[in-house]
Formats: C-alpha cells, structure tokens, sequence
C-alpha cells in the first residue's frame, strides 16, 4: 500500500513538472515581428477566378496582432498554439473587401502554420463565414515570411 501511494505520489509529481514547465516554451515569440506572403486556394477555378492574395502580419512582443489579407483588415486576432495540427493558429476578424473587383465576402480567418524554419512558415488558411461552420469555406495555402 505505501509503495503505490509513493509511486502514485512520485508520477503525480512528474506530471504537475511537465505541466507547469510547459507554459514558457510555446514557441509563439518566433512569430514577432512584420510578416508578408502570399496564398492559393485549393478551388481552382476560384482561385482562376480571383488569383493570389496577398498577406501581411505583425504580431508584437504582447502577441497584439493586426495585419491584412488583400485589401482587407485583420483585426481582433488571436494566436495560440494548435496542439491537433502540430502548430500554431491565428483566428481573426476580416473587414472590408478582400478582392477590389470580386464581391467575395468572408467574416472570419484562421491561419494555421508551422514552425519557423529560415524566416518561412508554410500552411493553410480558411477564410469563413464563422469560427464554426461554414459549406461555403474558403480554404488554401500560405507562405510567410518575415521581414528582416
């Protein structure tokens, strides 16, 4: 009996460590800085349609981020890390037009991308009526890079 509650104690212990060592090491701070890329669509003929749009991105030391997606604002933006993609998620408003000559509209983005290697992050993105569901979802891939 006493060996179990020690060895229960000792396993308790080691994961209240790891878990309490985890909130330092997000690996969010790599993103800080002024961000600029480009995006695809997976539709082809919506992205024949429209063409690439560009991105930019600033995220600051407190994680404040704003930037644009054509010619539209990025506001309300949030970054966490996405644990089911193995990376790192941005969800933020989008208002205005993105494309000056289409009357596509979307309300919301999501921005998944992964780690920095060499001042690129690679990923997708879904451009959304709303953070829940959306059939009319716009999704496609994205490449970063950052300013030096």
């Amino acid at each position: 009996m006493k060996f179990r509650l020690k060895l229960m104690t000792i396993l308790f212990l080691s994961l209240c460590t790891q878990v309490i060592g985890q909130g330092d090491s997000t690996g969010m701070d790599q993103f800080i800085g002024d961000w600029y890329g480009e995006g695809h669509f997976y539709n082809v003929n919506f992205s024949n349609e429209v063409g690439m749009v560009r991105f930019t991105l600033r995220v600051t030391t407190e994680m404040e981020i704003s930037g644009s997606i054509g010619d539209a604002e990025l506001t309300d933006a949030e970054i966490e890390v996405d644990d089911w993609n193995d990376g790192f998620m941005i969800k933020g408003t989008v208002v205005g037009q993105i494309f000056p000559h289409n009357d596509f509209q979307k309300k919301r983005i999501i921005i998944m991308l992964n780690e920095v290697q060499d001042g690129v992050s690679i990923g997708d993105f879904h451009l959304k009526s709303n953070f829940i569901f959306d059939f009319n979802m716009r999704p496609g891939g994205i490449t970063l890079h950052k300013n030096p």
